[in-house]
C-alpha cells in the first residue's frame, strides 16, 4: 500500500510540473500619456452646470488583421477595467452642485477644458497555440512568420466624454489630444511590431505625428493600407481586405472622410525605449460644411 502512494504521489508531482504549452510571452510594454484640449460654448439664454467626470470611458475598436501576423493581445481585453482610467479635468473656476463636481458655465459664453490621463499595457504573445499534429512543439519547417500586431486601439468620444453636448444649445470645438508614449521590447532577442495609434480622437478631423530632429521615422499614414499591402505581397493573388474602418460621413450629401488611424511599424534588436508623439484634431463638422458652402 505504501509503494503504491508513493508511486501515485510521484505521478501527481509529474502532471502538475508539465509545462504549459499556452503559456504567455509578453514581446513589449507600452507607456502612454495623453491630454484633451477644447472649447464648450454655452448658447442657453442662461448658465448651465456641466459636470467633471473622475474617469474616462474609452470605446474599444477592433482592427483587421492578417493570418501572416503574429496578434497580440494586452492580456485583459475582456475586463471593464481595461477600458477606463482615472483622468484629471482643469478648468478655471470649479463649483459643485448637488454633490457634483463641476462648473458654470454663463449664457452666450465659451469655457476652455483640459483632462489628461495615463496608460499602461503589456503586450502579449500565446505560445504553443499552432503545435503539429504530433502534439510536440518541434519546428520542422522553415516558414515565414510575419511582424507581431496589436489589431486594436481605443476611441475618445467626445459626445459621451461630454454628454451635455447632445443639448442643442451646447456646442464643441476646436480639440486637439496629444499623444506621447514609448514601446520598450522585453522577452524576445527581436521586436518587429505593427501597432496603430493607441488613443484616438474618434472623427478626428486629422491628424500630425511628430517626428523629432534626431528619431528614424517609423509611421504610416494608414494602419489598414499596410495591412493590405502586407497581406497582398504575402499571399500573391488574394483578394483585397476591406478597408478597416467605415466611412464617418457629414452632414451635407457628397462629402465624407474616410476614417482611419496611422500606425508604427519597425523591427529593433534594441533595449531602448522607441518614443511616439502625435496631434490629433477635431472641429465642429457644421462649421465646416457652412465654411464650404460660402466658397
Amino acid at each position: 500500500m505504501k509503494i503504491f502512494i508513493k508511486y501515485l504521489t510521484i505521478f501527481l508531482l509529474l502532471i502538475l510540473t508539465v509545462p504549459n504549452v499556452h503559456s504567455e510571452t509578453t514581446v513589449a510594454t507600452m507607456d502612454v500619456y495623453w491630454s484633451l484640449t477644447g472649447e464648450i460654448t454655452n448658447m442657453y439664454p442662461y448658465s448651465v452646470f456641466i459636470t467633471i467626470p473622475e474617469e474616462i470611458e474609452y470605446i474599444d475598436k477592433d482592427l483587421k488583421t492578417s493570418k501572416n501576423f503574429m496578434t497580440l493581445t494586452n492580456g485583459y481585453e475582456d475586463d471593464e477595467e481595461a477600458s477606463t482610467d482615472n483622468v484629471t479635468v482643469d478648468i478655471t473656476t470649479r463649483s459643485e452642485l448637488n454633490g457634483k463636481d463641476g462648473f458654470w458655465l454663463p449664457p452666450y459664453t465659451t469655457a476652455k477644458i483640459k483632462m489628461y490621463s495615463t496608460r499602461y499595457d503589456n503586450l502579449i504573445t500565446k505560445e504553443g497555440e499552432e503545435d503539429d499534429e504530433d502534439g510536440d512543439e518541434m519546428v520542422r519547417t522553415m516558414d515565414i512568420s510575419g511582424p507581431a500586431a496589436y489589431p486594436k486601439t481605443k476611441l475618445l468620444d467626445l459626445k459621451e466624454i461630454i454628454p451635455a453636448s447632445k443639448k442643442q444649445g451646447i456646442k464643441l470645438d476646436n480639440f486637439k489630444l496629444y499623444v506621447h508614449g514609448s514601446i520598450e521590447k522585453e522577452d524576445t532577442e527581436v521586436l518587429s511590431i505593427l501597432l496603430p495609434a493607441p488613443i484616438v480622437l474618434k472623427d478626428y478631423s486629422n491628424c500630425d505625428k511628430v517626428i523629432s530632429k534626431y528619431s528614424v521615422n517609423t509611421w504610416v499614414d494608414s494602419y489598414s493600407d499596410w495591412v493590405n499591402e502586407h497581406n497582398d505581397l504575402s499571399n500573391y493573388g488574394s483578394n483585397m481586405l476591406d478597408t478597416t474602418l467605415v466611412p464617418v460621413f457629414d452632414m451635407a450629401p457628397g462629402f465624407y472622410n474616410l476614417y482611419d488611424i496611422p500606425a508604427l511599424v519597425y523591427t529593433t534588436s534594441s533595449n531602448q525605449k522607441l518614443d511616439f508623439s502625435y496631434k490629433m484634431y477635431w472641429y465642429d463638422k457644421e462649421e465646416d460644411i457652412q465654411s464650404l458652402w460660402m466658397l
